[in-house]
Parts: structure tokens; sequence; C-alpha cells
């Protein structure tokens, strides 16, 4: 008897597993956000802060612990949604404070043309991390990107319109999607 009970709860279990999957996100930051770092200001330090960078690191590593399967147009452009992240640091000298922004754009249409048009969703993030540019500053930022992605996780599993448009989405491939991110010129994501 506690054999068969032991067996239908693994079962039950497992299918629950397997019906409740990980949703799949093909992560973007346009290549702008690379190339040209923002210096955050200090009087006997000229610190140069790469936002692409330090956001993609602190982005994958959020989504990933909340569940979500992540990967980026470089590697594999594949996924039921494709998310524009948009990263924005500042850092308070008197204060002593990194002030981090993200702001997340879902896609869920591959097409090209999609990233002109209204996204599914925007949803804005914002974190603060305590720190000095003179020591140990991309653990810093580091801390203030996870909890602007913390943020911007949170909203979107509340928001029943995301919810339904990745439990009903295909697998698309993005990649033509992500060459038109970035073709265009920084100032049109504004």
């Amino acid at each position: 008897m506690k054999e068969i009970l032991l067996f239908l709860l693994v079962t039950s279990w497992s299918g629950y597993v397997c019906a409740h999957e990980e949703p799949t996100l093909v992560f973007q930051i346009p290549s702008t956000f690379y190339q040209h770092p923002t210096r955050l200001s200090h009087p006997r330090v000229d610190y140069w802060h790469n936002r692409g960078k330090s956001a993609e690191k602190a982005g994958k590593g959020s989504f990933n612990a909340q569940h979500f399967k992540t990967s980026d147009c470089q590697t594999k452009p594949t996924g039921q949604a494709l998310i524009l992240i948009i990263p924005s640091m500042f850092y308070n000298l008197q204060r002593g404070v990194f002030y981090s922004e993200i702001t997340a754009k879902i896609y869920t249409n591959p097409d090209q043309n999609s990233v002109l048009g209204k996204p599914l969703l925007t949803v804005k993030g914002q974190g603060q991390a305590r720190g000095w540019v003179s020591y140990n500053a991309e653990n810093f930022t580091h801390k203030s990107y996870q909890q602007a992605f913390d943020e911007v996780i949170q909203k979107l599993k509340k928001n029943t319109d995301y919810l339904q448009a990745i439990d009903n989405a295909p697998m698309h491939n993005y990649e033509a999607l992500c060459q038109s991110i970035d073709s265009l010129a920084e100032s049109k994501f504004y």
C-alpha cells in the first residue's frame, strides 16, 4: 500500500513539473551599451563603467535564479520571447551610492520590424548599492543591477498579459529582430 501511494505521489509531482516548464527568454542588450561606457564621476578616479557587460552578467544570473531559461542573440536566439534590456547607471559621489535602472521591453513577435512598434510590455526596475568608485566598483554596480533586475522579474511575474503570452507562445527564432535592434541608433530606444 505504501509503495502504491509513493508511486502515485511521485508521478503526480513529475507531471506537475513537466506541465510548468521554465519560460525561455532571448536576452538582448544593444551593442551600443557595450561599445560606449559611461563615466562615473569621482575627483580622484576616472572610472568608466561598461553598462552592457555588467548588466548582462547581473541579468542572466537574476533570471536564471528565478527559474527562467535565458539565451542570447549571439549563441542561440531561440525562445518564447525576446527581452530587450536598456541599462542605466548613476553614481552619487556625496552619498556613495550606485543607482541603477533597468528598462525591459518584451517582444513576442520575431519579425524584424516589430522593434519599431509597441512591445508587449515595458517594465522598469530600480536598484541601489552603497559603495565607492575607488574600491571594487564592479561589485557594487553588480549588486545595484541585481536589485533592479529582481524588481523587473517580480513585475513580470505579476503581469497577467505577460504570463498569458508566455504560456501560449511557441518557440521562435529571434535572429532577425536581434540584428535590427543592433542596427538601430540608440536614440530610437528612448
